[in-house]
């Protein structure tokens, strides 16, 4: 592997440590382009990169939402039953939609670039629009059944699978706006659905078949050779991005957070356009 490419790989392991210790959502907006034009850089064919990309990036989320929710744990920031019932319904669309359109010819890297892409304009609408509830309601959390848990779950699932994120982006509004759960909490508890959420996506992607990596650590369409070069930094930056979550302006951050994700949506569909 040459250098730049290992500098690439531990750079944006570390910035997305820092965005899933902040935001909670993972770092699978981070973990999913730097592994896309990696592999893509590498001559990988258009048949396999879709799925080798989505499953690399949901063992990256898988480790980095671990780290994340250890960190917002010891800060009493995360709601474990809510992340277990929400994580059951996310398992059972991720196996779906990894069973029925990940792995179907037609969801080509194109697709994939189109369905990153929207995922990433939904996050800039969320940090854009976001309120920062200061304080949890009990009681309206108490009120929110298993029906909507599932449902938030299953809507996670689908763009976890999709596009090999943990879905926060479905997760944080939900808890803040919808249970009425404090930002901070719903950024931890966020954090802690993830791994449920990434855990059944990495198993679902193992099994696809001969190896789609490049390294000798490949399994399936998931390559934990060059996803440990992402993954390894972004344990060290994870627990500065949940120590800054907990102290400092959270909207500016989020504007600025927004701000890239804008810049690399814009970049993936100019790629197709412009093909």
């Amino acid at each position: 592997m040459a250098v730049e490419h290992i500098v690439l790989l531990v750079a944006g392991g570390l910035g997305a440590g820092f965005i899933a210790g902040v935001v909670g959502v993972g770092g699978g907006v981070i973990f999913a382009p730097v592994l896309y034009f990696y592999f893509e850089s590498q001559g990988i064919s258009e048949a396999a990169i879709a799925p080798l990309v989505i499953g690399s990036s949901l063992f990256c989320t898988l480790i980095a939402s671990l780290a994340s929710s250890y960190f917002h744990q010891r800060k009493a920031a995360v709601d474990w039953s809510t992340a277990a019932r929400v994580g059951l319904g996310s398992s059972i669309a991720v196996f779906l939609m990894t069973r029925f359109v990940t792995t179907q010819p037609w969801f080509s890297g194109e697709v994939f670039k189109i369905a990153f892409s929207v995922v990433l304009l939904a996050v800039v609408g969320r940090m854009v629009l976001a309120k920062d509830r200061v304080a949890d309601n009990p009681q309206s959390s108490k009120k929110r059944g298993s029906a909507f848990l599932f449902a938030v779950g299953s809507a996670t699932g689908v763009v976890s699978a999709a596009a090999g994120v943990g879905g926060g982006v479905v997760l944080i509004p939900a808890y803040n706006q919808g249970i009425l759960m404090s930002m901070i909490r719903s950024i931890g508890t966020s954090s802690a659905t993830i791994i449920f959420v990434a855990l059944a996506g990495v198993a679902s992607y193992m099994f696809l078949g001969p190896p789609l990596g490049l390294s000798a650590l490949s399994v399936g369409a998931v390559d934990f050779g060059t996803s440990l070069l992402l993954v390894g930094p972004s344990i060290l930056s994870v627990r500065l991005g949940v120590y800054v979550a907990h102290r400092i302006n959270r909207k500016a951050l989020q504007l600025g957070f927004a701000a890239l994700a804008f810049l690399v949506a814009i970049k993936l569909v100019s790629s197709v356009v412009l093909q």
